[in-house]
């Protein structure tokens, strides 16, 4: 059996968002959007004084994964969600016993992204 390019593709994950900054600015939620839009003016403008486009390049990178999240629809509020349950100690998780396991000494991504971090 060949594979068919006519036959679409399904799968549980999101669109990949180009790593431009065009792309990046399209796929974010519009609060998120303004948040980027400043990181990326005032890259720029750091830009105009040190010819280094360095800066603009870290914006890029730090608001690709947001965007990656924001590209699959209900996943941003799944991840608020978890992190509200996690704040409030009622986010249902595997048990494990830190004596024996090494799972406490990772920090938690979900957890972070609700701190307003990005």
């Amino acid at each position: 059996m060949s594979h068919s390019d006519d036959i679409p593709v399904v799968t549980p994950y999101a669109p990949r968002v180009e790593k431009t900054p065009a792309a990046v600015r399209e796929a974010l939620d519009p609060d998120w959007r303004e948040q980027f839009e400043a990181d990326w003016r005032a890259a720029l403008d750091q830009a105009k004084e040190t010819f280094d486009l360095a800066p603009a390049h870290e914006v890029v990178m730090k608001w690709w994964g947001p965007a990656q999240v924001c590209a699959k629809p209900g996943a941003r509020e799944s991840i608020e969600q978890q992190c509200r349950a996690l704040d409030a100690g009622t986010l249902a998780t595997i048990p494990f016993d830190p004596e024996a396991d090494d799972c406490g000494q990772v920090p938690c991504r979900v957890h972070a992204a609700g701190q307003g971090s990005v």
